[in-house]
């Protein structure tokens, strides 16, 4: 199996299968949601791809709707959609799976591999599969239309963990010969608190409600993150920090990320992001249901205050966008989203959460 699938039709999922064809990858591309391939396969399955000012024309090997189809002779599957998906995927995938394929989220966002691990489980796999998450996209980008994208800016390094833990490093060598960025973290604790998306978009996206519904066109970062906005970002991304101490994961800080993966410079997140060139041409959305909220907030947010309330933890910031994005898009967040419960994490301790996170049962 020497294929490379991208399950998604989103940005993310067209930069990947565009960016790994011109490394000179075999790439399959399918989605859960055929019709945002179909322009695409009538285009020839090709992607008008532009990097670093430069255009050029990918032609994917395979662009189907036939997951069973599209997962033959594969051996690593990205996931590259919004983290709401992720269970329609699993119970998508999971009749067709074999042994050693590897099943990689882009990102996971927060508890994404171990929630895919027991999906796998409950729509009946018994494939000894691995199952990584990445703790951000590779690719600040954007598509352009439905056959064209642009990449932005490739971040210097993102860690991988899976679960088991063990064989994380299996994973990142299967992205070597095309990507050096990739890393091994220790465990998808680190991977899942390693969510700053989490801190970028919902927060943001909330307090510039007035500039979406007034349908005022605005660059997200650069106009939408003010000083004053930044702040309460610095003090929710504490909150952050502290659940993943607690949990004996240390992660880096949503400025000390920017210098690291982007480096940025500047004395606070304001600046930082004020001098991130990656971000300077992303505009916002003109909708509030946007997966800002609607994936960030259950399956980011949620996770994290779960987690946190589990060890007794307290997160107000974290809690408040919560609330006001459940009562904005009238829905359950909390209820709906990586609970303790939908995780299956509920009643468990400290310990025990760990050891699940490592293994993705109770392994001694």
């Amino acid at each position: 199996m020497n294929k490379i699938l991208i399950i998604g039709g989103g940005n993310g999922a067209f930069a990947l299968a565009a960016h790994l064809t011109k490394l000179g990858a075999n790439v399959n591309l399918t989605d859960v949601f055929p019709e945002y391939l179909e322009e695409l396969k009538c285009n020839g399955n090709s992607i008008n791809l532009r990097i670093n000012k430069e255009e050029s024309i990918e032609k994917i090997s395979m662009v189907t709707s036939d997951i069973q189809k599209a997962l033959k002779e594969v051996k690593l599957i990205m996931v590259v959609t919004p983290s709401y998906t992720h269970k329609i995927i699993s119970k998508r995938i999971a009749p067709f799976l074999k042994d050693g394929q590897m099943i990689l989220l882009n990102p996971g966002r927060t508890a994404g591999a171990l929630e895919m691990f027991n999906n796998l489980r409950k729509f009946g796999s018994t494939a000894n599969v691995i199952v990584g998450e990445a703790q951000t996209l590779i690719f600040s980008c954007r598509k352009l239309s439905k056959t064209s994208v642009e990449i932005y800016g490739i971040k210097d390094k993102v860690g991988i963990a899976s679960i088991p833990s063990e064989k994380s490093l299996d994973m990142v060598n299967e992205l070597k010969p095309y990507y050096k960025q990739f890393y091994a973290e220790q465990n998808c604790l680190i991977t899942s608190f390693s969510n700053i998306g989490a801190i970028f978009h919902p927060a943001p996206l909330v307090f510039n409600i007035g500039r979406v519904e007034s349908n005022e066109k605005y660059l997200f970062y650069k106009e939408g993150i003010t000083p004053s906005i930044a702040k309460f970002l610095e003090k929710l991304d504490g909150e952050r920090i502290n659940t993943a101490k607690s949990f004996s994961v240390s992660v880096l800080s949503c400025i000390e990320w920017l210098k690291k993966i982007y480096f940025t410079t500047g004395n606070n997140l304001y600046e930082n992001l004020q001098n991130n060139q990656a971000y300077s041409q992303i505009y916002g959305p003109n909708s509030i249901n946007v997966r800002y909220l609607t994936e960030e907030v259950p399956m980011s947010l949620v996770p994290i205050s779960e987690l946190a309330n589990s060890i007794g933890i307290k997160t107000p910031m974290i809690d408040s966008i919560i609330e006001i994005s459940s009562i904005l898009l009238n829905k359950d967040f909390r209820k709906e989203g990586r609970n303790l419960n939908n995780l299956g994490l509920k009643g468990k301790n400290k310990m025990d959460i760990i050891k699940i996170f490592i293994n993705g049962d109770l392994k001694e």
